[in-house]
């Protein structure tokens, strides 16, 4: 189980221990599972720094305030983090505007290392061969879609 131990500025400490058991191919396996969790704990952690606040922004002319802090799930590398980001929203209503995902350069969900390797898989491989590249080599169990 990795948890994080330590923050100092833009450091981040975190300590991992885990069961090295069976056979080498399972200890693999466990050590390929742990590298996923400290990645998707450190991943978490970087995606809030390209948050805000809270407070107001302006975008161009229009003030624009928080409507609320929503959950999202995004696609890293290492799996699948949740976490809430404030989101935006002018008094005469319309378009949501997200912070995090507009300065972290989020596309449609993934981080931009995760959409690079999605992006390279399906340049050499089918749909199909994506997933089970994914689900074999990385432990990334994603949707055909």
């Amino acid at each position: 189980m990795a948890e994080i131990i330590a923050r100092n500025g833009n450091e981040l400490t975190i300590q991992l221990t885990l069961q090295l058991t069976g056979s080498l191919l399972e200890m693999e396996n466990t050590i390929l599972d742990s590298c996923n969790e400290i990645g998707s704990l450190a991943t978490t952690e970087a995606l809030q720094k390209f948050d805000t606040d809270g407070s107001p922004i302006k975008l161009g002319d229009t003030k624009m305030t928080v409507r609320d802090k929503d959950n999202k799930t995004y696609q890293i590398p290492y799996g699948s983090v949740q976490l809430g980001r404030y989101v935006y929203q002018s008094s005469k209503g319309g378009r949501i505007y997200c912070p995090l995902e507009h300065n972290a350069r989020i596309i449609r969900g993934a981080t931009p290392k995760f959409a690079q390797q999605i992006a390279h898989k399906y340049s050499n491989m089918n749909a199909p061969a994506v997933c089970q590249d994914l689900e074999a080599n990385h432990h990334r169990k994603i949707a055909h879609s």
